[in-house]
């Protein structure tokens, strides 16, 4: 079902669409804490995605090359975040001494620690308030990649597909129960890094499926997948009061049925080269936002206010898609470049 090396086009332009909803969420969080708009099951796509182009771009290759594999996610990963980290980190150091305000806690050489390791977000050695606070699901899916994919490689062959998806479908529920009641915060510590590893899990379960069987869904059956989960995304929420983590188990069957389907009108309409580009742009949406919002948070506090979602929408979305290309075609890709000679997948997480 699956072409070793093509460029699965449908997949990048979920990523892109995804990123930008997480921008919408922020912005019109900002005037109301009753948002419509939703940014958490996105990133629990972002997990699902990763864990099922991870599987389509390693798996197929052989032996794992281990040093080349980290060298290209540090190459992916760390130069962006590292950049926006500490444009934040600057900024509100500015903002204290512009205020008078005392030395911000979080900006120590401890914190400096976490964020030079990756390991803000995670189990026991994170910390509630990061430099850039999107990047604590980098954190936790940076060290996915070098706990869960490992087993997954050399442990996964050894499972039946059913086991394999038995197993996901019992962490995926448990893990929803566990979020919907509300015991943790979702986006720091075990919570955040179940979110990742069981996101991860499931995409390398669909990929699995769709590698080892001829099975895809039909076209209208694809659409109705993808029309589901975007009105139980954003119709159920004010219902359940979470963010829909009930669909956790089932953000695997989305990827699988836009990978699987390409001629099916969801999937023809993420690969339309607009959307696709978002995709391709989606690190450096998803990472520079808060910057924008950030600054726009300044102009209304000093200059001149925003007040409803639909003003800080209208701010905000721009000056992230403006903002965004210059940090991707400046700093992100020619750091990709220089760090990891080899080309990479447009589909690569």
């Amino acid at each position: 079902m699956l072409q070793p090396g093509r460029n699965i086009a449908s997949l990048t332009g979920l990523r892109g669409l995804a990123a930008l909803a997480v921008v919408f969420h922020h912005a019109s969080s900002e005037a109301t804490q009753t948002s419509l708009f939703r940014g958490q099951p996105m990133v629990d796509i972002f997990f699902a995605l990763s864990g099922f182009v991870m599987s389509y771009v390693y798996l197929a290759r052989g032996p794992l090359d281990w040093m080349a594999f980290a060298r290209s996610r540090f190459a992916r990963i760390y130069p962006l975040h590292a950049a926006t980290a500490l444009a934040m980190a600057a900024a509100s150091l500015a903002v204290a001494r512009l205020t008078h305000a005392p030395w911000p806690d979080y900006l120590s050489p401890v914190q400096a620690l976490r964020e030079a390791t990756l390991t803000m977000a995670m189990p026991l050695v994170g910390a509630d308030k990061l430099w850039n606070f999107p990047a604590w699901s980098i954190s936790v899916e940076w060290w996915t990649y070098f706990t869960l994919f490992p087993l997954l490689v050399y442990f996964g062959p050894r499972l039946t597909n059913r086991q394999a998806l038995a197993l996901f479908l019992i962490a995926a529920i448990a893990l929803a129960v566990l979020l919907h009641l509300d015991l943790a915060k979702a986006t720091r510590g075990w919570p955040a890094f179940g979110r990742a590893l069981v996101g991860f899990g499931g995409g390398w379960v669909a990929h699995r499926f769709a590698a080892s069987t001829n099975r895809a869904l039909s076209p209208p059956m694809a659409d109705a997948v993808a029309l589901a989960v975007l009105a139980c995304i954003y119709g159920t929420a004010p219902i359940t009061g979470d963010d829909a983590w009930y669909l956790l188990p089932v953000y695997p069957v989305l990827v699988f049925a836009l990978a699987t389907t390409p001629t099916s009108a969801s999937a023809r309409f993420l690969s339309w080269r607009p959307v696709e580009w978002l995709g391709e742009i989606s690190f450096s949406i998803y990472l520079v936002h808060s910057i924008v919002l950030d600054v726009f948070k300044q102009v209304s506090a000093k200059i001149v206010p925003l007040t409803g979602q639909a003003e800080w929408i209208a701010v905000m979305v721009p000056a992230t898609l403006l903002v965004a290309p210059v940090s991707y075609y400046l700093l992100e890709m020619p750091m990709r470049r220089l760090l990891s000679p080899r080309k990479p997948a447009r589909t690569a997480p």
